[in-house]
């Protein structure tokens, strides 16, 4: 039993250091893409100039949609922008 129980907390430690590696390795990518589309400059088409993600910046997928210092804005952008609601 006792065998059990140590093997048990091994592979669950195991288990939580992998997904706390990927969890780090998922992050530094997000942090090195950081360019996007200007979807702004050109609205007709949804894609303008590459442009450099700054931290106020709602960005769906590749496209820079909107910016907003305040964070429930940008969600409210993004809601908006993903619904498939156009003005």
């Amino acid at each position: 039993m006792k065998m059990l129980a140590t093997k048990m907390a091994l592979v669950t430690s195991v288990a939580l250091a992998t997904l706390l590696a990927a969890e780090a390795a998922s992050a530094q990518r997000l942090q090195t893409a950081s360019e996007a589309y200007d979807a702004e400059a050109n609205p007709n088409y949804g894609f303008g100039p590459r442009v450099t993600v700054q931290p106020g910046d709602v960005v769906s997928g590749n496209k820079v949609i909107g910016r907003d210092p305040d964070p429930s804005i940008r969600n409210q952008l993004l809601r908006e922008y993903d619904s498939g609601r156009r003005n």
